[in-house]
């Protein structure tokens, strides 16, 4: 007896959603068990039924515990390999999303930096409410942005029903006296104590090739912010602050940065960074040197490329 789709379809409905046996379905057709199953395989060969199964997140324990003790971590989630490197990164996404939000349950002020990896990790936030928790923009935006209309904080709050903070400056200020005004404003008064206060600040990596694609910040600020520093000294960005290969950040920029202090940055306790590119190694390494990071999730790949960087350096 040959079934229609409509009928497959029909009775896969009632057993994989309605959660009918495979009985009670042959009593409600008024066919043989035998059939009831074979329009189950049939309903699967043909695509009326696709299974997909998630499957959690597979870790590397040997790598995590590497990285906790050479590099000081709190936590080290590395994940291990998937079949392409669009899974793995898809994969690092949606687990930091998933463990950053288990942070947040504990948090009442979470800071978060700008970027494509936070947006998509935003994006993978879970939908909740919670009316305690508030989202703080940590530093300006570059002059030359992506344009998006909403700022990721306000994204974020959407995602989990909280509120937030943002920052309307720029990023860096070529003159001191004006990143000193600044933080005399009133609104920014509200941003310093929240600063004070932070529970969690969440951020990625950068790298100066990026900061070359803002035009206006590379025709018009480079030759000023990086004037005496050589920029095959630069490793990588985070929180707008250049660093070098040993991890040390660069003063001269740092005092040009309108946001977040580094003390503030030191102060709080849980600091999250997610890599889920593999040519932001060398900048990994350099800022698990800083010890700016407290948390981080990122791929077996790219936790190896650091520790063979490392070993290559000598140090």
């Amino acid at each position: 007896m040959q079934l229609s789709n409509d009928q497959l379809a029909n009775i896969a409905h009632d057993y994989y959603i309605s959660k009918l046996n495979i009985a009670e379905i042959s009593a409600k057709y008024n066919l043989s068990r035998y059939l009831i199953d074979k329009a189950l395989s049939d309903a699967e060969k043909t695509g009326i039924v696709q299974i997909n199964i998630k499957e959690g997140a597979k870790r590397n324990p040997g790598l995590e515990k590497t990285f906790r003790q050479q590099f000081g971590l709190k936590e080290a989630f590395i994940l291990k390999k998937l079949k392409t490197k669009n899974q793995d990164s898809e994969k690092i996404v949606s687990f930091a999303a998933e463990q950053i939000q288990s942070y947040m349950q504990s948090s009442k002020n979470v800071g978060i930096t700008w970027g494509t990896t936070m947006l998509d990790i935003i994006n993978s936030f879970t939908e909740v409410k919670n009316d305690d928790l508030t989202f703080v923009q940590l530093v300006g935006y570059p002059l030359q942005g992506s344009g998006r209309k909403k700022p990721l904080e306000s994204i974020a709050a959407a995602q989990c029903g909280g509120y937030f903070r943002a920052l309307p400056a720029p990023l860096y200020s070529s003159n001191p006296d004006l990143v000193n005004l600044i933080k005399k404003e009133p609104f920014y008064e509200k941003l310093d104590e929240l600063y004070d206060h932070m529970d969690l600040l969440v951020a990625s990596l950068g790298t100066l090739q990026a900061f070359e694609e803002e035009s206006v910040l590379h025709e018009k600020y480079e030759s000023l912010l990086f004037k005496n520093i050589h920029q095959k000294n630069i490793s990588g960005m985070i929180f707008g602050r250049p660093y070098d290969h040993e991890g040390h950040f660069f003063s001269s920029i740092t005092d040009k940065i309108i946001g977040i202090s580094d003390q503030q940055i030191v102060k709080t306790p849980v600091r999250f960074v997610v890599v889920n590119d593999r040519f932001k190694s060398e900048a990994l390494l350099g800022a698990l040197k800083s010890g700016i990071i407290t948390h981080l999730v990122t791929s077996e790949a790219i936790a190896d490329r650091v520790l063979q960087l490392q070993e290559e350096s000598g140090r």
